[in-house]
């Protein structure tokens, strides 16, 4: 544990100045902690290691790129990438999606993605292995509150995805086809995930793709 981890509360929310926020955020020795901003408060996480929580990442993130090249829908992937609306709130989500008419919206060199000068991302997922009862707390609070279309809760330890749509005009429902990226079933992607812990990603993808050619 670093100098800068003993001196935060991890894994809970804290009541914060932004300032204090962005101190630590913006801190190198913050490199691999994900940051969260909302209402006043602060969260730091450490950035999962676990060989479970990085299988089911790397399927989830190759699955839905595959499936936007495959239909040819615009798409732009953001891997653990920190939005930022200066002095409200900031989020670090595990994968963030720019779609269709937003997927070339955010320039080359961008670090911190400001919410001021670019839109939200039309997906946001976090991978939950021990952050669930947050991912599916908190964090899905302040998703909603942002506006952003749609968000999904990957459950490591159940193979499991909880998937969320938030309407413009303010009703939330929850979805088993996404709506930002049509046809793509979560049934689908729940089983690979659960093939995931009987075979290797190789045999899982060559599935997956036969899959989205014939759904």
């Amino acid at each position: 544990m670093t100098l800068l981890e003993t001196q935060i509360s991890l894994n809970t929310w804290i009541p914060a100045a932004w300032e204090e926020f962005v101190k630590i955020a913006d801190d190198p020795a913050s490199s691999k902690l994900k940051g969260y901003y909302y209402e006043k408060r602060m969260r730091f996480e450490s950035m999962s290691t676990g060989s479970d929580h990085s299988n089911d990442h790397a399927v989830i993130g190759f699955a839905l790129i595959f499936f936007a090249a495959q239909r040819q829908i615009p798409m732009t992937a953001k891997d653990g990438c920190s939005f930022r609306r200066p002095g409200i709130e900031e989020f670090q989500p595990d994968f963030s999606y720019y779609i269709g008419e937003n997927a070339d919206a955010i320039p080359w060199g961008t670090r911190v993605i400001d919410l001021n000068l670019y839109p939200l991302p039309n997906l946001v997922i976090e991978v939950s292995d021990t952050s669930l009862s947050d991912d599916l707390g908190e964090k899905r609070l302040q998703y909603e509150d942002l506006g952003i279309p749609e968000y999904w809760s990957l459950n490591v330890q159940k193979a499991q995805i909880l998937a969320f749509s938030f309407a413009s005009d303010g009703s939330i429902r929850r979805i088993r086809e996404s709506i930002v990226l049509p046809g793509l079933k979560l049934d689908i992607l729940e089983q690979a995930l659960q093939r995931c812990r009987q075979e290797n990603q190789s045999m899982v993808t060559a599935w997956l793709m036969t899959q989205f050619q014939t759904h």
